[in-house]
């Protein structure tokens, strides 16, 4: 298992390129539709931002608990996190003032950027990360010090 700072490595790469794909939809998006689009991608790009990091803050907590214990919490929490989604989509789309706001396509966009931005992030670090079980021992060519 990796170790925690290569643990925090990972997620903060994933933080930053999930940050950094939304900002670019959101500047797009504010340059073709103006105060509609940024808040759209804004918005989605919060939504995903939370979910991903909810759910690592779950996992962290159930790699301590033993293996059932752990799968239970990993499943109440998706779906503590599903539910809690369903909640804040269903509010702002009812609210009358926020869905006026609110573009559906921009929303998409802003949700796949930071999506693959999230993805891109963690296949990015954990390609790069160290991992004990499978590097081998350094050993020095013969004639010379380790």
């Amino acid at each position: 298992m990796a170790s925690a700072a290569e643990q925090g490595h990972v997620f903060d790469a994933a933080v930053w390129v999930c940050l950094s794909a939304g900002v670019v939809c959101a500047v797009v998006a504010a340059a073709l539709d103006q105060i509609q689009g940024l808040v759209s991608v804004l918005g989605a790009v919060t939504l995903v931002l939370g979910y991903f990091w909810g759910g690592q803050a779950v996992q962290r907590y159930a790699l301590r608990l033993a293996n059932s214990q752990g799968m239970m919490v990993i499943i109440i929490g998706y779906l503590v996190r599903v539910a809690a989604l369903g909640i804040v989509l269903l509010s702002a789309h009812s609210f009358g003032r926020i869905s006026t706001l609110v573009s559906t396509g921009w929303v998409a966009a802003g949700s796949l950027s930071a999506i693959v931005g999230w993805l891109g992030g963690l296949i990015f670090a954990h390609s790069r990360a160290r991992i004990p079980v499978y590097d081998r021992p350094y050993v020095a060519p013969q004639g010379r010090d380790a």
